[in-house]
């Protein structure tokens, strides 16, 4: 990792002084979430152009040493971080700073490797401490509608004519369940799909193409066979996992690890 000097020192010639005001759903949610954890210390990964440290300053109640990762993007020298590193968070993550929780926004779709970027994440938490994932819902309903017709998700583009970095390419189209296999797979606990305040669902269409589905996850919260299956079938029939444009999905690292 390349580090990049904080407010105290110079500034790394990408960075601008801004701020970044909240301007998408998921972001109260993750305030919220930081809020009732308690954290301490968490990392910003990737932190973009700052507007997590830009909000938590706005906040003086969430008193939170806040650290980030970068790569395309860098918030400006006073933009409320305590230190800021360059690393792509395709590769390992390799730090001795453990945090009370790692924030990932709007990320895990636009890797190759999300595989090693939970990993990393486990890894850089304390024991109990707290992963906060978001990305956009790709399989509400009407996208499922479109996958029908057209054969590929709503926000599939080709990478034919685009660069990486420099152009937006969703590698995988996410949901509330195949995130939860993720993030279980690699040993996370609680893990947790929140409520963000949005239209849902904004057409009458989507109330019907969710019958069937909504059956099906019926039957599976009856049959469930212990109380962790049965969390998890009413997650994945709640309106945001069904009908929601974005995923807000936070999980524990084990206490006792």
């Amino acid at each position: 990792m390349i580090s990049i000097p904080n407010a105290a020192g110079a500034s790394n010639s990408n960075m601008q002084s801004t701020q970044v005001p909240i301007t998408f759903p998921y972001q109260p949610v993750v305030l919220d979430i930081l809020r009732q954890r308690g954290a301490a210390e968490v990392l910003d990964a990737p932190c973009g152009d700052g507007w997590l440290g830009s909000a938590l300053r706005r906040h003086p109640d969430l008193a939170i040493q806040l650290d980030g990762l970068g790569l395309w993007e860098f918030p400006g020298p006073d933009g409320g971080y305590r230190h800021v590193a360059e690393h792509d968070l395709d590769t390992p993550l390799r730090g001795e700073r453990a945090y009370d929780a790692v924030v990932c926004c709007e990320a895990i779709h636009l890797l190759t490797n999300p595989g090693v970027l939970a990993q990393s994440f486990y890894r850089a938490l304390r024991p109990g401490g707290t992963l906060i994932v978001t990305t956009p819902n790709t399989w509400y309903f009407r996208s499922r509608l479109q996958f029908l017709l057209r054969g590929f998700h709503s926000g599939f583009r080709p990478m034919v004519g685009r660069q990486r970095g420099r152009d937006y390419i969703t590698y995988f189209p996410w949901n509330f369940p195949q995130l939860h296999l993720l993030l279980h797979h690699y040993g996370f606990q609680d893990i947790t799909l929140h409520e963000v305040d949005e239209v849902k669902p904004k057409r009458a269409i989507e109330h019907l193409l969710a019958v069937p589905s909504q059956l099906y996850y019926r039957r599976r919260i009856r049959r469930a066979e212990n109380e962790e299956c049965r969390s998890f079938w009413r997650q994945a029939a709640s309106r945001q996992s069904v009908h929601g444009r974005w995923l807000v999905v936070s999980a524990r690292r084990p206490a006792a690890d």
